[in-house]
């Protein structure tokens, strides 16, 4: 396991172009994936799947994509904290205590940081 990065909030802005991208599609595979699975659905509850249908091969391809841009996301050291909204906090170290740097998706910037409990509800402008 890799060391935990603490992240300046220069640091923190510098991932947000490739955020912004991997949280687009993020989006993107999630919708396609509420669409596949209303699809599925009814069949799965009629028919026992034996992997042979196209939407269900669809339905583990996109999982698995969704799975690596997730993975890919928290390897940087950040976290996804959710989609609706989409948010990403980065550990930093605020007068050497931990918190946590807080960006939603359509955000420019870093402008707000939470203590670790608080969440985005209780976001502070830095």
């Amino acid at each position: 396991m890799q060391e935990k990065k603490y992240f300046s909030v220069e640091e923190a802005n510098e991932c947000i172009p490739e955020l912004i991208s991997d949280i687009t599609l993020l989006l993107k595979l999630k919708e396609e994936l509420e669409k596949l699975h209303a699809k599925l659905t009814p069949f799965l509850e009629v028919i026992p799947t034996n992997g042979g249908s196209k939407d269900a091969l669809k339905l583990m391809q996109i999982g698995e994509e969704f799975r690596r841009i997730v993975e890919s996301i928290q390897e940087r050291g950040c976290y996804l904290k959710g989609l609706e909204p989409a948010l990403i906090d980065f550990p930093h170290l605020r007068d050497g205590k931990e918190v946590y740097l807080c960006w939603r998706y359509g955000e420019r910037e870093i402008r707000y940081w939470h203590e670790i409990h608080d969440g985005f509800t209780g976001r502070k402008p830095l």
